[in-house]
């Protein structure tokens, strides 16, 4: 009819007049990476488990088959542990029952959920991809994609202006031996309390990221390598100074640094890599819990 428009309200679109948000669960470190969980507001909680028969299955044997409930009330969703073996986590912290807030990462067994609150889901969701193409979901660091291009950028810039770059890298004494006889939640936990301690450390202006494992790299623009040894030294001392506690348990960890300094006819991050990572192996070789360059 000439004259009359039709107006189709979309869901979204009601959203953004009421003012009312959606919630969503992305899980960010699992065996799922990267897919979306819509939360309905309803009586019914949600349970989480490895169990086939529930709301969210995880496909993870560090969890449990009915691990923990999301339930919608007057002041928002709550997460509930329901006895599980391995604990809920909320913000790094375990929990029998708490409100959750946009942004809290919730660990479920091994697995890592990042709880979302927003009236656009899909554009909260794509930043949330976007983030997790450059961010380790464990530890919340940079990742190898990011870093490559990071240091592909700081190696054109050292070339055409002369300055010093140097590379750091290390990774965890005996790593597999923690796995071993504490447990993969261990080795997690140590991983990103690791990378906790060492972020506070590096400045703006440098990169950490997590390189592959339990390796580690710290781009280090305009530093010379006594400078850069000097560093490795500081984070070697601030990793063995402090045991790592988990669950009442406790181990000490050691980590080996290897340094690499930026030449001329570098052309790709691979080659500063590998430099590093030959004074890495000599670390190694002297006994590990040491610097070398």
């Amino acid at each position: 009819m000439a004259g009359v428009q039709t107006l189709v309200m979309t869901r979204n679109h009601l959203d953004d007049m009421t003012g009312e948000a959606h919630e969503f669960m992305v899980m960010i470190y699992g065996p799922r990476i990267g897919h979306k969980f819509d939360l309905q507001r309803d009586e019914s909680p949600l349970i989480v488990g490895r169990d086939v028969d529930v709301d969210i299955t995880v496909d993870d044997d560090s969890v449990s088959r009915r691990h923990c409930q999301l339930q919608y009330d007057e002041h928002g969703w709550i997460v509930e542990d329901l006895g599980s073996t391995n604990g809920t986590y909320v913000a790094g912290q375990p929990i029998t029952r708490v409100l959750m807030r946009d942004g809290d990462l919730v660990k479920v067994g091994g697995t890592i959920f990042k709880f979302l609150s927003t009236r656009n889901v899909e554009a909260a969701y794509h930043e949330e991809i976007y983030r997790m193409a450059i961010y380790d979901g464990l530890t919340q660091i940079h990742n190898r994609r990011y870093f490559e291009e990071f240091t592909e950028r700081e190696l054109s810039r050292s070339r055409r202006h002369g300055s010093a770059l140097s590379l750091i890298i290390f990774d965890i004494d005996h790593f597999k031996e923690i796995n071993d006889q504490h447990g993969h939640l261990m080795g997690d936990h140590v991983l990103r309390e690791l990378a906790a301690r060492t972020r506070r450390r590096v400045r703006r202006e440098e990169l950490f990221a997590r390189y592959a494992g339990d390796e580690f790299v710290i781009v280090l623009p305009e530093t010379t390598p006594d400078n850069a040894k000097r560093f490795g030294e500081t984070l070697r001392a601030l990793i063995a100074d402090k045991v790592f506690s988990f669950e009442g348990r406790e181990v000490e960890v050691t980590v080996s640094v290897g340094v690499g300094q930026f030449r001329s006819d570098m052309r790709r991050p691979a080659e500063l890599v590998a430099v590093a990572d030959a004074a890495l192996y000599r670390a190694k070789n002297k006994g590990r819990n040491q610097v070398s360059v």
